[in-house]
């Protein structure tokens, strides 16, 4: 009886499945239930793996669960139906590649009768057939991993399971943006990133693919989706940008989306004629543009490593001033103050060799016997040794400089002999040989014969271009209760100030500075200055807060150290800079900072922030919890309203470090608070002072 109602079960579910496929039409209930297909048909994968995991055990331990095989297997059989009807009703929205389609289809109804095979197998007394059942269960494997190879195709394209496995291309480097190519090294790789998952040859939602020009031009089942010369009228370009909860917007929410530079990019390439072939260089300068494409060159990768706090200290030590090019990045930019350069000082240079990008050694004593171990500094791009007394043969020690691209050698004994054979060897972009042995008539032949521009005497412009001086602010105050007014001045007149507050770098589109930056909302504000015949100077960045309350009457349990005193600093709204001793911290050697503050009256308060610093080299670490207590006057029990764990892991990191730390407590009514800061109380095993004192430090405790 139990057989014959097993046999009326599948012939129901076979009868009920013929009637789905024949009668049932898309339609916003088959649709909306197709989107279930990706979420139903993980359960018969996991409950196969699981049946087969539970058969192996029971037979080596001789106590074989075949009722629970039976419904594992009656689970999987009932959801593997449920994914193939489901799988069916999604195919309806197209854009698929039918012959992939095909193959999944029938390979998911293949795997379901496989999964049938298995159930009745399980349900069998005879011993050979029981002797069939982990040959058909390994076959029913094979069956949905292939099933589910085609399905991953489907989804994500044909080479998604391979793409790991294969070697990756080497990308050709591209150094300057005139050499991009606007379609193929910069719009199609925005497109490949947010696009064509869903628009390839394999998948072609709205019959759309964007994998090729050709398939671009061609467009989808609504027509062409660009208009050449019209951004704005071209399906492309309105899809990406219309509000994210349109239907129409592509990518879809939940998948990710194209930022406002990549849509500008798009808008641009369409604007300008959709061209599939030209380099950037065939383009009218464009200032945004070049911002824009900075990040699309290719550079060949070089893995420094980030040099050691106590190498760096020893090259201070020695007379030389080192500086980041990038913040939290390896590469160094190294100059000499003094005038009395000695061997002993270079040896120690070389101790960060690897991660000196910019070295500046001009106005010294520096000789051709000094520059022997320039031999060992690999990744140079820029090299001052203008004002020394070198001569051809200090430029031996500079053919392993292969990146080397500003070299300026102003005012020494270099000859034409002498830079001719340093360009057989390298050729920097720029070199500057004024007041030198190099005559005008070698300057003239070795620029037609390599790609390298040389400055002489003949040069109106030999004097290195350089960037303009960085404006500075006339008050460091960047806390404000209301309003702030924030005024620059800048030592070089006749400049163009311009300025961002939303945190992207400002270029000559943005907004100007006339008198004063006016600001009563947070900002990260990015200043930068122009001024024809001179570089941009470098981007000043400040950061602006608005605070909701002042502190002016609080109470500290421990007081800071005498050697960093002030609690008032912790309310003065002075932030203070990467130098400790700036009189701007307070430092706490052991103990916590537990400040009870009162508000005067009951306020409403969303955070409260920390303003921590942290420097490993002098035993100074950012704190281990910040804890927030509310009470409803000051004698009364205080209950704890926030908490932020800062979890540690390993060593910590070199140099001086910054962080504001934030716990979110919106809409909290109080008029008193308890801040605790803890400190890490003694410094980890790791730390060369392990077992003593940590110390904490401190400049502001804001109410936000």
């Amino acid at each position: 009886m139990k057989v014959l109602k097993t046999k009326h079960i599948l012939t129901i579910t076979v009868v009920f499945v013929t009637v789905l496929i024949v009668f049932v039409q898309p339609s916003r209930v088959v649709l909306f239930l197709g989107r279930f297909h990706p979420v139903i048909l993980h359960l018969p994968i996991g409950a196969i793996i699981l049946t087969l995991f539970i058969d192996i055990v029971g037979r080596i331990k001789n106590n074989y669960p075949s009722l629970v095989i039976q419904y594992a297997l009656g689970f999987s059989l009932v959801f593997s139906v449920l994914a193939c009807i489901l799988g069916y009703f999604l195919s309806f929205e197209g854009g698929y590649d039918l012959n992939t389609l095909d193959k999944h289809l029938w390979l998911g109804v293949i795997s379901t009768l496989l999964i049938t095979g298995l159930f009745l197998l399980s349900k069998s007394k005879r011993k050979r057939t029981s002797k069939l059942f982990i040959p058909f269960f390994v076959l029913t494997l094979i069956g949905i991993t292939i099933t589910g190879h085609y399905g991953s195709i489907l989804t994500h394209g044909s080479d998604f399971l391979t793409q790991y496995a294969k070697t990756p291309v080497k990308l050709k480097p591209i150094k300057q943006i005139d050499s991009l190519k606007l379609f193929d090294d910069v719009v199609f790789k925005i497109l490949d990133s947010k696009c064509i998952q869903c628009h390839n040859t394999t998948k072609r939602k709205g019959e759309l693919a964007l994998n090729t020009p050709e398939n671009i031009l061609k467009g989808g089942k609504h027509g062409k989706v660009i208009v050449k010369g019209n951004a704005s009228e071209s399906q492309l370009f309105k899809s990406i940008t219309l509000p994210l909860s349109d239907d129409k917007h592509m990518p879809p929410e939940g998948k990710p989306q194209l930022t406002k530079e990549e849509q500008w990019l798009i808008s641009y390439w369409i604007n300008h004629n959709a061209n599939f072939e030209n380099k950037v260089v065939n383009l009218t300068e464009n200032d945004t543009l070049n911002k824009l494409l900075e990040k699309y060159l290719v550079f060949e990768t070089h893995n420094i490593k980030e040099a050691s706090l106590s190498d760096i200290n020893k090259v201070k030590g020695v007379g030389f001033s080192i500086f980041k090019l990038v913040p939290n990045k390896p590469e160094l930019s190294v100059k000499f103050q003094k005038t009395e350069l000695s061997k002993d000082a270079l040896k120690v240079l070389e101790k960060i060799k690897d991660q000196i990008i910019e070295l500046d050694l001009s106005n010294t004593n520096l000789s051709d016997e000094m520059t022997i171990g320039f031999k060992k500094f690999k990744n140079l791009k820029k090299l001052h040794i203008n004002n020394t007394d070198i001569t051809d043969v200090s430029l031996k020690s500079l053919y392993n400089a292969k990146r080397l691209q500003t070299l300026n050698l102003y005012n020494t004994k270099v000859t034409n002999k002498g830079l001719n054979t340093l360009l057989e060897n390298i050729v920097p972009k720029h070199i500057y040989v004024w007041q030198t042995e190099v005559d005008d008539k070698a300057i003239a032949m070795l620029k037609s014969k390599y790609d390298t521009v040389i400055y002489g005497a003949a040069d109106t412009n030999f004097v290195e271009i350089s960037n303009l001086e960085t404006p500075t602010f006339l008050s460091d105050k960047n806390l404000f209760v209301d309003t702030i007014s924030v005024r620059l001045q800048s030592k070089i007149k006749n400049v163009k100030i311009y300025y961002t507050l939303d945190g992207t770098d400002p270029d000559s589109t943005s907004l100007i500075y006339q008198d004063k930056i006016f600001l009563d909302r947070p900002a990260q504000l990015k200043i930068r200055t122009y001024k024809k015949g001179w570089l941009p100077s470098n981007i000043l960045e400040k950061k602006f807060f608005k605070v909701k309350h002042q502190v002016s009457k609080y109470n500290l349990v421990n007081q800071p150290d005498e050697r960093y005193p002030g609690g008032n600093k912790l309310f003065d709204f002075k932030e203070g800079s990467e130098l400790f001793r700036d009189g701007k911290w307070i430092g706490f050697s052991g103990d916590d900072i537990n400040a009870t503050i009162d508000l005067e009256s009951v306020k409403t308060i969303d955070k409260i922030s920390v303003n921590c610093l942290e420097n490993v080299a002098n035993w100074i670490l950012f704190p281990k919890k910040i804890l927030v207590y509310s009470a409803t006057n000051e004698n009364s029990d205080f209950r704890k309203i926030g908490e932020l764990t800062i979890n540690r892991t390993g060593q910590y990191g070199n140099g001086t470090e910054i962080k504001k730390y934030t716990i979110n407590i919106p809409n909290t009514k109080t008029q008193y608070l308890r801040v605790v800061v803890e400190n890490f109380k003694t410094l980890p095993s790791w730390h060369e002072g392990a077992g003593t004192d940590a110390w904490l430090f401190v400049d502001e405790i804001l109410i936000q």
